[in-house]
């Protein structure tokens, strides 16, 4: 009697995994981060005056801990800004929310149906920039205004341009926005969206082929 004939099922294909329902949009402007003028000012002008005045009105041991004290906050504000700037995206059920990283309030929420495009607003600056001087001191008191430049922040616009959700009040530097620009766009591509552009193109395809038929 012979082996009976043995027949393995075809392993099925992995189910691909699903994409990240958030994206965390942390908006650091490195052309800012880049300059020492307003750094330089903001460590060391602002705590010699607070302690100035403390030391006046008071004694000068106030005013030096006025000063260490404002040193610190300074610093503090700083680094809580660079983290904290930005929004989440959100997809769920077809839907996108977006909230502000800095205190969680709501910005917008929209169908990705809805949303038409994801896309740029630019505005031109002059920053200042500082001198060449070696001594950082110097450089705040040689600051000098560099030429104008695009800077941009990112715009999510819905059915017909009627909302908009804008994703930061500030302007970044151009080059971070359109990075992140990319990176946002492409997340909501993997939840199925598709720009109003490509639809029209999709749609005048259609056309195309039901009058040749």
């Amino acid at each position: 009697m012979g082996t009976p004939d043995v027949y393995r099922a075809a392993d099925l294909p992995e189910a691909p995994p699903l994409p990240p329902r958030e994206l965390v949009y942390e908006a650091i402007d490195r052309d800012q981060e880049r300059g020492s003028a307003v750094l330089f000012f903001q460590l060391f002008s602002v705590p010699a005056i607070v302690g100035a005045v403390l030391a006046s009105v008071t004694t000068p041991v106030v005013g030096l801990a006025g000063m260490i004290g404002s040193g610190a906050l300074v610093v503090g504000l700083r680094q809580r800004t660079r983290k904290r700037s930005g929004a989440v995206l959100r997809v769920e059920e077809g839907k996108l929310s977006v909230r502000s990283r800095d205190r969680g309030r709501e910005l917008g929420t929209l169908r990705l149906r809805e949303v038409e495009d994801v896309g740029l607003e630019i505005k031109k600056i002059q920053r200042v920039q500082d001198g060449d001087s070696p001594i950082p001191a110097v450089r705040f008191i040689d600051s000098r205004i560099a030429p104008e430049v695009d800077t941009a922040r990112i715009v999510i616009t819905g059915r017909e341009g009627r909302e908009r959700i804008v994703l930061t009040e500030a302007f970044l530097a151009h080059m971070d926005a359109t990075e992140w620009l990319g990176k946002i766009r492409v997340f909501l591509r993997k939840h199925g969206w598709v720009p109003e552009n490509e639809r029209e193109d999709e749609r005048e395809d259609e056309d195309d082929g039901s009058s040749e038929a």
